[in-house]
């Protein structure tokens, strides 16, 4: 019994370490949302325009990175979340199948 214990122990502490590292990518991504320099910080060179423009669009793409990355941790976690489920069910079955007996 002990040896489901740990390993209960063990998914639940994945789980919740998974749940915290989504929150905080999210966190992240959500620093990057509507960020559009001027092109005027860069200067009067001649493709100013052109450089503030892939900074907006990397921050674009970083922003949608970090949300995805935030939308697959949370998947992780409540797929562990259905498995500690399943578990704690099996052993609660076989736990009352002995009491049957």
């Amino acid at each position: 019994m002990a040896v489901a214990k740990f390993n209960a122990e063990a998914m639940e502490q994945c789980r919740s370490t998974v749940g915290a590292q989504a929150g905080q990518f999210g966190a992240v991504g959500d620093g990057f949302a509507g960020h559009y320099p001027d092109p005027d910080i860069f200067g009067k060179l001649a493709n100013s325009g052109g450089l503030s423009a892939a900074a907006a669009e990397l921050d674009t793409k970083a922003g949608a990175e970090f949300a995805a990355a935030e939308s697959l941790l949370g998947e992780v976690e409540r797929a562990l979340d259905r498995i500690q489920g399943a578990v704690v069910d099996v052993e609660d079955a076989n736990a009352a199948s002995f009491r049957v007996v």
